[in-house]
């Protein structure tokens, strides 16, 4: 007979493994059939499809993904790491090549972009990846493909600038390097091999790295996490120029304690003699082009000399305006 304990205890084996689990894995924990059952009936745990159970940690994409008869992939699964995913929303699953009585909306066959598929119980727009194994968990989770894969797949499927965008958040979150990518992608198709190439250290977010990639298609040499005495690193500072910038990341800086911290970490650079950028994450996603135009102008005011840069006492009347050293 299964105890209030043992319920509890279902609960927290599927909540090790991130919120949803199989019965057989559940098994394997030591509990038994009874006491899933009796979890389910009580309410700590809720059944989602066949032999596949989830708790309130639960996310939705994981929901949708376990519902739908597959696991989170590619971009969906990076997010679910934390990694950079760019702009597709749509919920990536992978499923097996020969699977069925997929949890859908319409047969897949039948979708359209009049008519995209989505799971049974819910709106979210997914797109399904048919893979060999592709339902078949690797490791201790049944919702999401394990991160190396989702990486290797988030190359292979999506854009340029976001795939290597993924790779920069990823070698700040889990400290993976050039040589782990090399031998990561050794195997993978040559464009993939090249995409991974162009991942580089220095971007803690996933729109410094998009700042990262337009610089170089600008031609404009920078430093990434450049060490001011007194106020800490700076994202960017342009080789050759007194110009920093800073690029603000929606995770990062939506309080006021962060917000504060910017505007004081601005006026210590301007009060140095720096040219301080500041670039918003809706700045750098959605307008790029003004951007591009800010640095571009700045560029030219430093070689045009126009600046006054400010470095002196904290008296205004004994201000002394003087260039600061250039960024090297």
């Amino acid at each position: 007979m299964s105890t209030p304990n043992r319920a509890l205890q279902v609960r927290t084996e599927i909540d090790r493994r991130g919120g949803i689990a199989t019965r057989q894995q559940l098994i394997a924990a030591g509990v038994s059939g009874y006491d899933v059952t009796a979890a389910v009936r009580n309410g700590m745990v809720r059944r989602i499809r066949q032999a596949r159970y989830a708790t309130t940690l639960a996310t939705e994409p994981a929901l949708v993904a376990v519902r739908v008869g597959g696991m989170l992939a590619g971009l969906s699964a990076a997010r679910s790491y934390g990694l950079w995913s760019g702009f597709d929303h749509r919920v990536h699953i992978s499923v097996g090549n020969n699977s069925s009585r997929l949890r859908t909306n319409i047969p897949p066959r039948f979708s359209s972009a009049a008519q995209p598929l989505s799971p049974d119980i819910a709106s979210d727009e997914i797109v399904l990846h048919w893979l060999r194994g592709g339902a078949t968990p690797e490791g201790p989770e049944c919702w999401r493909v394990p991160i190396e894969r989702s990486l290797r797949q988030v190359v292979r499927w999506s854009d340029e600038e976001t795939a290597i965008a993924c790779l920069d958040t990823a070698r700040t979150a889990f400290h993976y390097d050039s040589d782990d990518y090399a031998v990561l992608f050794g195997d993978a198709p040559a464009r993939d091999r090249v995409v991974a190439s162009r991942s580089r250290a220095g971007s803690e977010s996933g729109p410094e790295s998009l700042v990262r990639q337009r610089l170089d298609a600008l031609g404009v040499a920078y430093r990434q996490q450049v060490a001011m005495a007194g106020i800490g690193r700076v994202d960017f500072g342009l080789v050759g120029t007194t110009i920093v910038i800073e690029v603000d990341s929606r995770r990062f800086h939506d309080h006021d304690v962060a917000f504060e911290r910017d505007r004081w970490r601005d006026g210590e650079l301007g009060a140095r003699g720096y040219t301080d950028l500041r670039l918003s994450y809706q700045r750098v996603t959605l307008d790029w082009p003004w951007c591009e135009r800010m640095i571009l102008a700045a560029i030219a005011q430093h070689r045009l000399g126009r600046h006054l840069p400010y470095s002196g006492p904290s008296n205004p009347h004994k201000a002394v305006f003087r260039t600061p050293p250039d960024i090297t």
